[in-house]
């Protein structure tokens, strides 16, 4: 039977790893989150979400950064990668997707949004029903779908989780490329993922706990642990 590294054997890899390297680690992450906080605090002050035109407007504001916010997870990406394969990093590879095909990674990040969006399409209709029948047994429907929209789009997460990695290995990839062999690698491989995800929850709480100060430490541990992941992957898909 296909051995598989356990999480701790992962984890164990990223901290050993990340020796030596916080000091370019972390003004990496700070750099991406005063970045994308500035534009976003600068564009959505002037709106209201307490109105229906402001709320729209806060809701295409969130969608154009998360479009933006595309661009910044492939250099962060290719970060990451970089460390996991023993290479050479600097600050500004936090924006390595500017220069190398930023439409692919904003267009993987639409097409995974959409995706995600489509999952709550049931949730949709059922509010907008609800406000058409107003009943108290409404709510059964709404959580009913509500539910589904989440286990779907957490499976969708799971499933296109590697396609960044993917862009950067294979450049010659379109984004639809890069999702469909992130879905193909992730077979068998989606509870393991989704187990590794819920056992950084403790670290998360912790580090906001302290601030959000000790975050600055676990989500580069995080996402070096991602990138073993995702190497480990491709090393056993290259052996077989």
């Amino acid at each position: 039977m296909e051995r598989h590294a356990t999480s701790a054997e992962l984890k164990a890899r990223a901290k050993g790893q990340l020796l030596g390297k916080y000091g370019t680690v972390i003004p990496a992450v700070l750099a991406v989150e005063i970045i994308m906080l500035s534009i976003s605090g600068v564009i959505s002050f002037p709106l209201n979400p307490q109105t229906i035109p402001g709320a729209i407007g806060s809701f295409i504001v969130e969608c154009l950064m998360q479009l933006l916010g595309g661009i910044f997870i492939a250099g962060q990406t290719y970060l990451y990668l970089n460390i996991s394969c023993g290479g050479n990093i600097r600050v500004s590879d936090v924006f390595y997707g500017f220069t190398h095909h930023p439409d692919r990674a904003i267009l993987i990040q639409l097409l995974q949004l959409l995706l995600m969006l489509a999952a709550y399409v049931p949730l949709f209709v059922v509010l907008g029903l609800w406000m058409v029948i107003d009943s108290i047994y409404m709510l059964i429907p709404v959580a009913v779908t509500f539910c589904f929209g989440l286990i779907v789009s957490v499976i969708i997460s799971l499933m296109y989780s590697q396609s960044y990695f993917v862009m950067l290995d294979f450049p010659d990839f379109t984004a639809l490329q890069c999702l469909r062999y992130s879905r193909r690698i992730m077979k068998g491989s989606k509870a393991r993922r989704f187990y590794l995800d819920m056992s950084f929850i403790p670290l998360y709480l912790l580090g906001l706990l302290t601030c959000c100060i000790g975050l600055l430490f676990v989500i580069p541990y995080v996402n070096t642990t991602y990138s073993n992941f995702y190497l480990e992957l491709m090393s056993k898909r290259n052996g077989q």
